[in-house]
């Protein structure tokens, strides 16, 4: 197995972490000995810095949502340093709220840029920036998703 692939299945580990909301999982793919592991959420004003903001995130995030779901597209690994991985790619996410926030369900297209040390146990992230796209372009395109789902018979691609 290529550096590449080797980087990229532990990017798609994560991404299907989503599905059945693992945050434990997704923390076991990140550098247990990084002393300040950095993860920027969209939704978040602040960087994440360190074990214990990472911890309260993953645990506010799985009490606060029924379900989620995520996919990833255009992977692009660049090394920077024998044991460094620089990974672009983009996401889409699905969530449903729990208890009173209960909505429909929200969703978001983000950009991803992660970094991932080469360790024993395989590649792990040590920082994670989550950047969405513009507002105009994503009121562009929840207008299309739901044009989608009400008229599938003449939807243009």
């Amino acid at each position: 197995m290529s550096v590449s692939d080797a980087v990229l299945a532990v990017v798609q580990r994560y991404v299907a972490c989503a599905e059945t909301m693992d945050f434990v999982g997704r923390k076991a793919l990140w550098d247990k000995d990084e002393p300040l592991p950095v993860l920027c959420p969209e939704e978040s004003q602040q960087a994440l810095i360190g074990w214990d903001a990472l911890d309260a995130y993953w645990s506010a995030s799985r009490q606060s949502m029924a379900s989620l779901k995520a996919k990833a597209v255009d992977y692009s690994v660049t090394l920077l340093a024998d044991d460094i991985a620089l990974v672009t790619y983009r996401s889409r996410w699905i969530a449903e709220m729990a208890g009173a926030a209960a909505t429909p369900a929200i969703a978001a297209d983000v950009r991803m840029t992660a970094l991932l040390r080469e360790k024993p146990e395989g590649w792990r992230y040590f920082q994670l920036v989550e950047g969405p796209v513009d507002m105009l372009t994503m009121a562009r395109q929840a207008a299309q998703r739901s044009a989608e789902e009400l008229f599938p018979e003449i939807t243009v691609r």
